[in-house]
């Protein structure tokens, strides 16, 4: 541990004030302190592995882009490998705060879940306070380590609380999914659930639902719902929220986004299935109402399948990403109410070769008093 969550939370505060605009190659003057912090870290939030071609392991950059023109605005250095470089579809969102002070990711030798807090370039902050010139970023602050043959592992940070994965391979149990106060990770966990083994003793995927109820995939029975003379939509749900969707057509299968957030509610987005030979384009928007549901269609002439996703924090738009561009979907009653190509797609060294969108971030959050540790 490097310092206290409690000296990290204070430090973070002012490093997110005094992080300055300095985009690569932008010929626009760097924003002032001021600036930034009356319009926090706003844009589309994309985690580069490898930024601007460099190392995918050592420059992991959490960059803020702006939403109409792409432009760089804000990048956050993250600690070397905190994501795997090769893995793709990974639900990055869910590994950072609301208010982007914090930051979740596992290690390996040995196994732990470390939680990284937003600081200034110093052990105190003095550069970012001072208003130098170095960034502010997301420097290890607390671990939760494993016990012997524990392996911790899928980090996920909701609310006040931290939670991960534990797997004990030298007993026959299935993976549980833990849970820690984020400002005291170190603590005694709390055991939320349980993940079904499926084929090959593979783990349940899970998720959380904007209310923070845990959803364990193979747990939750599937309920066919039919639309109006369209396909039938096959859903789970927990807690309200539809979390898993899939929708057979004409084109093919359409599935929900494992590594995207859960909408809440009865909405999902749904994209080709990705082991399509030939993905069809777009993704269809569904929304559950009842015993019935409704879907529209996203960027059917895009040229592409579209490969992730973000919504706006109130559900009124989309930006969406296929493998050429980003497009901005506005949306009006569940239905498509415009459509805007933006810019296109970024590139990084990852194996997919573009960075992972972690959230729309369309204005600063409070923070919470209850996820502020307090030492």
């Amino acid at each position: 541990m490097r310092r206290s969550l409690a000296t990290a939370s204070a430090v973070c505060l002012m490093a997110v004030t005094a992080c300055e605009g300095s985009p690569s190659g932008s010929e626009d003057p760097p924003e002032t302190a001021e600036e930034v912090a009356e319009r926090g870290l706003v844009g589309i939030a994309l985690l580069h592995r490898g930024y601007e071609g460099g190392d995918p392991e050592k420059d992991q950059v959490l960059v803020f882009h702006d939403p109409e023109t792409g432009q760089p605005l804000h990048e956050l250095d993250l600690p070397d490998g905190a994501v795997d470089p090769m893995a793709p579809d990974l639900p990055v969102h869910a590994q950072f705060s609301e208010d982007w002070r914090f930051f979740a990711y596992a290690t390996d030798e040995p196994s732990a879940i470390t939680v990284a807090a937003l600081t200034g370039p110093g052990e105190d902050g003095a550069a970012a306070e001072e208003g130098g010139d170095a960034a502010p970023a997301y420097e290890p602050v607390e671990s939760v380590g494993a016990a012997a043959g524990e392996v911790l592992s899928h980090p996920v940070v909701h609310g006040d609380r931290l939670w991960y994965v534990s797997t004990d391979e030298q007993a026959a149990r299935p993976p549980q999914v833990m849970s820690v106060p984020l400002d005291a990770p170190g603590g005694a966990p709390e055991q939320e659930g349980t993940l079904v083994l499926g084929e090959q003793r593979r783990p349940s995927d899970w998720a959380l639902t904007p209310d923070g109820a845990l959803h364990v995939r193979d747990s939750v029975p599937t309920r066919r719902v039919p639309g109006a003379g369209g396909p039938v939509l096959v859903v789970r749900e927990t807690g309200g929220s539809v979390v898993n969707a899939s929708m057979n057509t004409g084109e093919g299968l359409w599935l929900t986004f494992n590594d995207a957030p859960v909408w809440g509610g009865g909405t999902a987005v749904l994209g080709p299935d990705p082991d399509s030979a030939q993905p069809a384009a777009g993704a269809y928007l569904v929304t559950v109402d009842g015993q019935s549901h409704t879907s529209a269609r996203l960027l059917e002439d895009s040229g592409g399948p579209v490969v992730q996703y973000t919504p706006s924090p109130g559900r009124d738009a989309l930006l969406l990403q296929t493998g050429q561009a980003w497009y901005r979907v506005d949306l009006e009653e569940g239905g498509v109410a415009g459509t805007e190509e933006l810019f296109p797609r970024f590139h990084d060294a990852s194996m997919d070769g573009y960075p992972l969108v972690v959230r729309w971030s369309q204005e600063a959050p409070e923070a919470d008093p209850g996820a502020s540790p307090s030492g």
